[in-house]
C-alpha cells in the first residue's frame, strides 16, 4: 500500500481499502490453477465493494480510498483530516482497466454493468466539454484545473467496450497527440507510461488458451 504509515493507524473495527487493487480477472485465473481456495468469492466481494463504494460519491465514481466498517459492513469516506482521501483521482483510474479486462476475458456481466454505470458522470463531462479533470471530489466538483493522460488511458480501456465512439475520441484527441518518440507526456512520467501502455494492449492479444487451466 502506498502512503505514509501514519495514514493506516485506524480505529478498531475499520480498514481502509484501495478499490484499484481489486482484480476480478486475476482472481478467476487463480481459481483455475488453485481450486483448493475460494478465489471466486473475491470476485463477488470485489464487485460488491466496488458498487457499494460508488454510492458514497454523488457522481458514482470510484474513489482512491474508502473506509470499511467491519462491524456493520458499511462503506464510508475517509475522515476529512486523513492523509489519504476519498476522491476520484490517480489511484481510482486503474479500476477502469482492471474491470475492463474481466469483461473481455471472462465475459463478465458484472464488469460491463459496473463500467457503464460508474462512468456515467465522465461520459456526460466528455460529451459537454471533451475534457476530464484529473481529480473530482465526492460532490462532483473538480479540485484541479488540469487533466491527466493516465486517466484518459485507463478510461479508454473501458470505453472501447461500452462506448467505442468515445473511446476513439479519447485516443485521437488525448492519447496519440501526447505521444512523442516513445514517451507519453514527459520522461519523468513513469506512472503515465505504465498505464498508457497497459491500456493500449488489447486484451484479445492474450491467446484464449492461456486463460484456461492447462
Amino acid at each position: 500500500m502506498s502512503g505514509p504509515a501514519s495514514a493506516f493507524v485506524l480505529p478498531e473495527g475499520k480498514i481502509y481499502l484501495n478499490p484499484s487493487y481489486f482484480a476480478p480477472y486475476a482472481f478467476r485465473l487463480f481459481a483455475q490453477v488453485d481450486p483448493d481456495h475460494d478465489w471466486l468469492s473475491l470476485v463477488e466481494s470485489s464487485y460488491q465493494v466496488l458498487n457499494n463504494s460508488s454510492q458514497i460519491a454523488a457522481t458514482g465514481l470510484p474513489s482512491d480510498w474508502i473506509a470499511l466498517d467491519l462491524n456493520t459492513g458499511q462503506i464510508k469516506p475517509l475522515p476529512s483530516d486523513s492523509k489519504i482521501q476519498s476522491l476520484y483521482s490517480f489511484d481510482a483510474y486503474r479500476v477502469w482497466w482492471r474491470v475492463a479486462w474481466d469483461a473481455v476475458w471472462f465475459d463478465s456481466r458484472e464488469a460491463r454493468s459496473y463500467l457503464q454505470t460508474a462512468s456515467q458522470h465522465l461520459q456526460q463531462l466528455w460529451h459537454s466539454s471533451s475534457r476530464l479533470p484529473a481529480r473530482i471530489d465526492l460532490k462532483g466538483q473538480a479540485t484541479v484545473s488540469y487533466d491527466a493522460t493516465s486517466q484518459y488511458a485507463m478510461l479508454y480501456a473501458a470505453w472501447r467496450l461500452i462506448e467505442p465512439d468515445k473511446a476513439q475520441q479519447l485516443l485521437d484527441q488525448k492519447l496519440l497527440p501526447r505521444y512523442n518518440q516513445g514517451i507519453w507526456d514527459d520522461q519523468s512520467a513513469y506512472y503515465t507510461q505504465n498505464l498508457v501502455w497497459l491500456a493500449l494492449l488489447p486484451p484479445t492479444e492474450i491467446e484464449p488458451q492461456l486463460l484456461q487451466p492447462q
